[in-house]
């Protein structure tokens, strides 16, 4: 009766943990696209040790799967929320000094690598394929280049003025960063000058 009654005690915390970790998860997921993060309390005993560690292998299980089966179907603003969560869940358990812990995250920071350098070519392609039809309308061409998909160019006699670049990186900055563009190239004619660059200061694909 003692060790059963024991364990009670144990168990109710350590679940309470673990949902209290897929609650912010879900939150975060469900912020589609515009940069949510969450800050969980910091676990400061086992229960809330073995909470994180469970929902550390759950990330990883998750990962594997989409590394596994690819991730087309989801649209593009859940599959960016999607990372975005990883990270937050990497940058939550990166204070916590326990060893399982810790041992478990350096495993999910090799799968996050290994997602991120797959997919953000996938999403910025994704994102230029999204934006071709209402761009033609206006008589804008958009496309990308560079090893890694990672420039975007349009294209329009409307991107002479200075100003009109200006208002359209305010507008695409937020979105452009978060796919990890380097480069945004204004072409308003075929003349050596007829371009701009903009260099997007955003992360590498690898880093967390």
């Amino acid at each position: 009766m003692e060790i059963h009654h024991h364990h009670q005690q144990r168990t109710r915390p350590y679940l309470a943990g673990a949902g209290k970790y897929i609650v912010y998860l879900v939150l975060a997921a469900i912020a589609i696209g515009i940069g949510v993060y969450f800050y969980a309390p910091k676990p400061v005993n086992k229960e809330a040790n073995e909470s994180m560690l469970l929902f550390l292998q759950n990330k990883i299980s998750d990962i594997d799967l989409k590394l596994k089966n690819g991730d087309n179907d989801s649209d593009l603003a859940t599959r960016l929320s999607w990372h975005k969560s990883n990270t937050a869940l990497y940058n939550e358990a990166k204070t916590n000094p326990d060893k399982q812990v810790k041992s478990q995250r350096d495993v999910l920071k090799t799968k996050m690598v290994q997602v991120q350098t797959r997919d953000f070519p996938e999403l910025r392609t994704a994102y230029v394929d999204s934006k071709k039809s209402a761009l033609d309308e206006q008589h804008v061409g958009i496309q990308l280049s560079g090893a890694h998909q990672e420039v975007l160019t349009f294209e329009g006699s409307m991107f002479k003025p200075e100003q009109v670049q200006e208002d359209f990186m305010k507008n695409i900055y937020g979105i452009v960063n978060d796919l990890r563009f380097k480069k945004v190239v204004y072409k308003w004619s075929d003349a050596p000058d007829g371009f701009h660059n903009y260099e997007i200061k955003s992360k590498q694909d690898a880093e967390i």
